[in-house]
């Protein structure tokens, strides 16, 4: 994918990178993810879908839709202000569950369809995530692998108290009761943040086709072989969860920020 040039509040110009694969996997019929890349707002989305037949990729398709309609003329119209890019990302996610509950409650097929959600934007030097579910986000900085996000889920709420590893989570037969996600209910809190960034930063958005296949040491062994290169680390990162078994769709998104020789 073609490189988007941003420029910091200080001056210094940065290149943004981004590349994205998806895979149905390896013991599902239809693929319920969707995701993009917009290169010219410096944003990109993963979610991931449930629910009944094709009811799912529905939902997802919708949450993906929305952002598109609301960043695809960004153009840095909203740059050089976080917060202002928060507020847009936070407005139009509740936006795409208000849409996904209504279409679920007016169509019997849809019923009970939702969706997870994460969404990154480059702005200036500052990097803007939002996430609803247990899609994730991760930063590798140098040789630092951090989880951005925080899980929504019942999993999720015994490790932030520290009840279980990360091991044990990964295998929990509760691991995929999600308490938060698009379209369940009317309204939805949405998790936003920023921060600053720093040349050579990779984000990583990804659904949980690959953390619940793939531990953190090997996502991260994966994105630091194959750093130069955003196109083969989304491959091989599928190609884990695939040899890992591959029981559900998996779906990766990556931005590389680099900072222009002067």
């Amino acid at each position: 994918m073609p490189d988007t040039e941003v420029r910091s509040k200080g001056g210094a110009a940065m290149v943004v990178k981004f590349a994205t694969a998806t895979d149905v996997g390896l013991q599902r019929k239809n693929n319920e993810d969707c995701s993009v890349v917009l290169n010219d707002a410096n944003f990109c989305a993963v979610a991931d879908g449930m629910g009944g037949h094709l009811a799912g990729e529905i939902a997802s398709h919708i949450a993906i839709e929305t952002l598109v309609a609301a960043f695809k003329d960004h153009n840095g119209s909203v740059g050089n202000n976080e917060r202002k890019d928060a507020e847009l990302l936070t407005k139009t996610i509740k936006a795409a569950n208000r849409e996904i509950y209504r279409r679920g409650n007016a169509e019997a097929a849809l019923r009970n369809m939702g969706t997870t959600i994460v969404a990154a934007v480059v702005i200036s030097d500052y990097v803007v995530t939002a996430n609803v579910g247990d899609s994730r986000i991760y930063r590798l900085r140098d040789n630092d692998f951090t989880q951005v996000t925080e899980d929504h889920s019942w999993v999720g709420e015994l490790r932030k108290k520290n009840l279980i590893s990360a091991e044990d989570a990964r295998t929990h037969p509760l691991k995929n009761i999600i308490t938060r996600a698009l379209g369940m209910e009317p309204a939805v809190e949405v998790d936003v943040r920023w921060d600053k960034v720093k040349p050579g930063d990779v984000y990583l958005l990804c659904s949980d086709g690959l953390t619940d296949l793939v531990p953190d040491d090997e996502i991260k062994g994966v994105m630091l072989k194959h750093k130069g290169d955003l196109t083969a680390m989304a491959q091989n990162l599928i190609a884990e969860a695939n040899s890992a078994g591959g029981s559900d769709n998996v779906t990766v998104g990556l931005a590389r920020v680099d900072e222009v020789a002067s």
